[in-house]
């Protein structure tokens, strides 16, 4: 064989070896962590808020801005519809799912994940409504306001830095998110 036809083989052997490199080893470890990574989405404790910053807007009325903001926010995983009250600026989100199927720990870092965020990017937004099929939970914004007190304004919140040591980082501490829960927002039992 000539020199020629063995480089010919050669190359052909190192296509072929790269070929089964890339499909065997490396496209299953991207797959594994873009699953890792979505799956750590749903998470409060692990979401990356920079992914819902490009959806702040300073109006309520920008109904795909608040869409896409809850659909990047944890909880995404949860069919749900929305239904705004502009003359009251206030934004009901329905989730097709029960609030006491979810665990009660995750559930209140949810909502205290979701409705700051909220809060935050949406600068109008006045009143929140979480509904689901058996509760329905009711968060204002003033009252949220005060709760950061006035170290911490809302639009703050809008650093990736400044949410996760003011807002995701206390996730961790039942007694603060319980507290959150407790005080500010208003359960109903459906």
């Amino acid at each position: 064989m000539s020199r020629k036809n063995w480089l010919i083989v050669a190359l052909l052997l190192v296509g072929v070896a790269g070929m089964a490199a890339l499909e065997g080893v490396i496209k299953p470890r991207a797959n594994e962590q873009a699953v890792q990574y979505e799956a750590a989405q749903n998470d409060p404790l692990t979401h990356d808020i920079r992914n819902s910053l490009g959806f702040a807007s300073p109006y309520l009325g920008n109904a795909g801005n608040l869409i896409n903001l809850n659909a990047s926010l944890p909880m995404r995983d949860i069919g749900r519809t929305f239904q705004l009250y502009p003359e009251e600026l206030t934004a009901k989100l329905r989730f097709q799912a029960r609030a006491g199927d979810l665990q009660e720990e995750k559930l209140k870092q949810l909502l205290v994940y979701n409705s700051t965020a909220n809060f935050a990017m949406i600068d109008n937004l006045q009143k929140l409504i979480f509904v689901f099929e058996d509760q329905a939970f009711t968060i204002r914004r003033d009252e949220v306001e005060s709760w950061y007190g006035s170290q911490v304004t809302l639009a703050s919140l809008r650093d990736a830095g400044t949410w996760e040591k003011e807002v995701q980082s206390r996730l961790d501490d039942m007694k603060y998110v319980g507290d959150y829960v407790e005080n500010l927002i208003e359960r109903k039992y459906l």
